[in-house]
């Protein structure tokens, strides 16, 4: 199951309670959950997704609350997802085994300092990245999102998100 652990700006654009969040459970998924976060870059809305094993993040940019209904939510993750993952060159057979166990979606509170704060470097570094290369409207906004997975993190004992990752998906015993 898809595990989306929502900060309280991302609680507020979904229009989630308190009381629909589910709790924390043992998410037995290959990556596990991802951490969302909402920035503004450009005066525009843009999502953060992080992952809690790996680190893995991307940004999805231009969601417009109006049209935003959770059920979207979980389609337009998959959809970037997915796009995200063929730009890393992950396996194709994980993808698949992902993508499966991804059919269902939860929102759940956050339950990590840690990675709340990883979270918040990462979209600080987006935003800033994205400055550095000519705002969001000249950017590669797919290169920036590489580049960003290619950061060694001492979270991770100086490896990448990306290395990791790589990692996890080709234990065979997975």
């Amino acid at each position: 199951m898809l595990a989306f652990k929502c900060t309280k700006k991302v609680q507020d654009f979904l229009s989630i309670k308190a009381s629909d969040l589910s709790d924390v459970s043992s998410n037995n998924t290959l990556l596990g959950a991802w951490y969302v976060n909402q920035i503004i870059i450009n005066r525009r809305k843009v999502l953060v997704f992080m992952n809690e094993k790996t680190l893995l993040s991307f940004i999805v940019i231009g969601v417009k609350k109006s049209k935003m209904i959770k059920d979207d939510f979980a389609e337009i993750f998959l959809h970037h997802f997915f796009n995200f993952m063929k730009s890393m060159d992950f396996p194709l057979s994980k993808m698949g085994q992902m993508m499966d166990e991804y059919q269902d979606a939860q929102f759940c509170k956050t339950d990590s300092r840690q990675a709340l704060g990883n979270l918040n470097d990462l979209a600080f570094l987006y935003e800033h990245m994205i400055y550095d290369h000519g705002s969001l409207e000249s950017c590669d906004l797919n290169d920036v999102i590489l580049k960003m997975n290619d950061v060694p993190q001492k979270n991770l004992r100086h490896k990448t998100s990306r290395q990791i990752a790589y990692e996890l998906l080709s234990d065979p015993y997975l």
